[in-house]
């Protein structure tokens, strides 16, 4: 008989496959304990959690900078609400400042029941957009 302490909750479960999977395309770092890590995908960097919203709802959540300490101007500004207009999801968050802006991509979606090659889809078309928008925002 199994030991229920020692059975990983969803949310871990979750993690460590997709800290397994996404190694096969970016450098994977966990920091934050059992249910979160940093990955380097392409020049960017974002932060992966997972957690369950309720029983059989386990989902990740992927922030991805974007962009840091750019100039806060009307032109930045529209230039992402002209992006996050293009997404097909996820969203295009900013924190600025009265002079710099950082900006972030956020997408949160089930991933508990995804099988591993449509886990692994997801998070790289999440990153790869990311990596799109931040080429846009930088050029």
């Amino acid at each position: 008989m199994s030991d229920p302490a020692s059975t990983p909750t969803p949310a871990v479960a979750l993690m460590d496959r997709a800290a397994t999977l996404i190694s096969a395309i970016a450098a994977v770092d966990h920091v934050a304990g059992e249910t979160s890590m940093t990955v380097a995908f392409e020049g960017t960097r974002a932060a992966v959690q997972s957690m369950t919203l309720s029983e059989g709802l386990d989902v990740l959540s992927v922030t991805q900078v974007l962009a840091w300490d750019l100039p806060n101007t009307d032109a930045l500004r529209d230039d992402i609400e002209r992006l996050s207009s293009q997404m097909s999801f996820g969203a295009i968050k900013r924190a600025s400042t009265e002079v710099t802006t950082d900006v972030l991509a956020h997408y949160t979606f089930p991933a508990g029941t995804l099988e591993d090659a449509a886990l692994l889809t997801m998070v790289h078309l999440v990153l790869s957009t990311g990596t799109e928008l931040s080429a846009a925002l930088t050029a």
